[in-house]
């Protein structure tokens, strides 16, 4: 069983990775755009440093005002520069989403056309639907949202470590070992919970068929006395 579950996910992931392969420019550029945002976010608190110091060192001396008004300008271009790049970055993953869902609706319409009348016979019409819309919302809302973001913090982690490093290797060690834990509970998680994840996509499935079976045949529930027997049947048992 687990060696099926195995075939199966890897199959899952070269068809996901089947449908965004004709978009790996798109996403190149974006994984660029994450490197320029991260890289100038953490040029940003370097730059307000070097402000403070010449703030503190005016206050016991000469206040240098054309060199602190090139840092707020330098800032201040930066921050914009950074704002631009994360829109456009964001613009880019939208359109890249937007056309890979809509693309795998098409291709589950078709399919859907090709199934035969047994399948249908054996699942509801709640659960097909649900794998339309919630399923595929799922997968687009993880590429809006997991992929852009995973580039963003993977760049920041590592410009931040190798700037900790420079700084103070003592106290970067420290922050790594800190973040490796923080890591290390994450996973072991996500190792729990992704099965109460899957559970809770088959149970939204039945669900939707409870409902989309209830509305369908309202009239026959009503003409056979049905009303109580189907609020018995929600929520829906386990599949």
């Amino acid at each position: 069983m687990s060696e099926k579950k195995k075939v199966n996910l890897k199959k899952a992931f070269g068809d996901f990775f089947y449908y965004i392969g004709k978009h790996k420019v798109a996403l190149f550029v974006s994984v660029i755009l994450s490197v320029v945002g991260s890289a100038l976010t953490l040029i940003g608190p370097g730059k307000v440093g070097d402000m403070t110091n010449l703030i503190k060192d005016g206050l016991i001396g000469s206040m240098d005002i054309p060199a602190i008004v090139k840092i707020a300008v330098l800032l201040a271009v930066l921050y914009v520069l950074g704002f631009l790049i994360n829109y456009v970055q964001g613009f880019i993953m939208a359109t890249v989403t937007q056309r890979v869902t809509q693309r795998m609706r098409r291709d589950i319409s078709e399919k859907i056309d090709r199934m035969p009348l047994k399948y249908f016979d054996s699942h509801t019409i709640g659960d097909t639907l649900s794998r339309v819309t919630n399923d595929v919302d799922t997968v687009g809302q993880t590429m809006n949202q997991c992929f852009s973001t995973l580039i963003f913090y993977i760049a920041m982690l590592l410009g931040a470590t190798l700037l900790m490093l420079m700084t103070n290797w003592i106290m970067a060690l420290c922050g790594i070992a800190a973040a490796v834990g923080g890591f290390a509970i994450v996973v072991l998680l996500i190792s729990k919970s992704q099965k109460y994840f899957m559970l809770q996509q088959q149970e939204l499935g039945g669900i939707n068929g409870c409902v989309e079976e209830s509305y369908t045949g309202l009239q026959v529930i009503k003409a056979y006395n049905g009303e109580q027997v189907g609020q018995e049947r929600l929520p829906c048992p386990q599949r």
